[in-house]
C-alpha cells in the first residue's frame, strides 16, 4: 500500500494505542536481545582468554619436557 506524501492517514485511536504498545514491546525485545548478545560476546571473550592461557601453559610444559628429554638422552660427555 503506497501512501502519497503529505496525505493524512486516519487510524482509530484504539488501533493507534495498540500499535504503540506493539512497537514498545518490539523495542523491549530488541533491548533484551542486545543484552543477551553482549553477555554471549563477553563470555566468548573470557573463554578465548582462558583457552589462550591454557595453550601457553601446555606449550611451556612441552618445551620443558623436550628440554628434559634432550638432557636425558644426550650422550654423556667425558671430561
Amino acid at each position: 500500500m503506497e501512501q502519497r506524501s503529505g496525505a493524512p492517514v486516519f487510524v482509530k485511536i484504539d488501533e493507534y494505542k495498540e500499535i504503540l504498545d506493539v512497537l514498545d514491546m518490539i523495542k523491549s525485545k530488541i533491548r533484551e536481545v542486545r543484552e543477551t548478545l553482549g553477555s554471549i560476546n563477553s563470555l566468548r571473550n573470557e573463554e578465548d582468554a582462558e583457552l589462550s592461557m591454557w595453550n601457553s601453559t601446555v606449550n611451556e610444559i612441552e618445551r620443558k619436557i623436550d628440554s628434559i628429554d634432550k638432557i636425558m638422552f644426550e650422550p654423556e660427555q667425558t671430561w
